[in-house]
């Protein structure tokens, strides 16, 4: 299991949230989840809800019976996986997005297999979290690579000042990706870059909408109802990254990133969207 994806905690924070419920001194317009996920929390064991909270990374585009992400389904309970082409997710064209098709309803079958084997067994039936990060712009945002219509990155989406346009690339995304399988998406980011330095190693570069707060809200929120209209409500939607990474002075990948602002400024630009 690769452990060094930085943008699974911030899912796994997520998931957690709704698992555990309001907590003390929570608003009172915290989310309530609907009856039929509450029943099926609530008919869990603790060792499957915390299972739940895991979403993990593997190698190679084949789950055979002896292989470790077959273990961590059948036996762990794991939430779900992200697919990397880093770690070798998907093979080279022209078979992509078949292979990648018949990958994502092989792990899902293992899911169903490992729940319905035993008879005896009380283990509640949660289909797998399959998630993705499909920036855009192609190599090295987008984890695949060929088979997809080509879409543009988010700061040239935010250059035309359009939010449909920002909907549309989102609804191709949402179509093109759940038709594959994947009901998670890792995006899009709603960092406001302020100040661009291409030379330091935080910079998001493309990665952004835009450096005005209003706008990046605008156009994330347009993005995001473009992937569920074109998943037809299939597709669950994290927005990243940890709020100020536009204006961090390092990459979180490598170590904690300071944002050094009063939490007025932060609630007025990195907070904002």
């Amino acid at each position: 299991m690769n452990s060094k994806n930085p943008f699974r905690f911030l899912i796994l924070l997520t998931i957690l949230a709704s698992l555990l419920g309001p907590v003390a001194g929570a608003r009172a317009q915290t989310p309530v989840p609907p009856p039929q996920v509450q029943a099926l929390l609530n008919s869990m064991t603790p060792e499957e809800r915390v299972g739940q909270l895991f979403l993990v990374t593997f190698s190679g585009t084949i789950s055979l019976d002896e292989s470790q992400i077959n273990e961590l389904i059948s036996y762990r309970n794991v939430g779900g996986v992200i697919l990397l082409s880093e770690n070798d997710n998907f093979v080279a064209e022209p078979d992509t997005i078949a292979a990648a098709h018949r990958l994502i309803a092989e792990l899902q079958t293992i899911e169903w297999d490992a729940t319905n084997a035993d008879t005896s067994s009380s283990r509640v039936y949660a289909p797998l979290f399959v998630g993705i990060s499909q920036e855009g712009d192609g190599f090295p945002y987008d984890q695949i690579l060929g088979g997809m219509t080509p879409l543009p990155n988010e700061m040239a989406i935010g250059a035309t000042w359009k939010p449909e346009n920002a909907m549309q690339v989102g609804s191709v995304a949402g179509t093109e990706l759940s038709a594959i399988g994947f009901n998670l998406y890792l995006g899009p980011s709603l960092d406001v870059v302020e100040s661009p330095n291409p030379s330091a190693r935080s910079d998001l570069g493309t990665r952004a909408f835009g450096g005005d707060p209003y706008w990046v809200g605008e156009m994330g929120q347009a993005y995001i109802s473009g992937l569920h209209q074109g998943s037809n409500g299939r597709m669950i939607v994290v927005a990243k990254h940890f709020p100020g990474r536009g204006g961090s002075d390092r990459s979180p990948e490598e170590e904690v990133a300071t944002v050094r602002k009063s939490l007025e400024q932060l609630k007025q630009v990195e907070l904002f969207p």
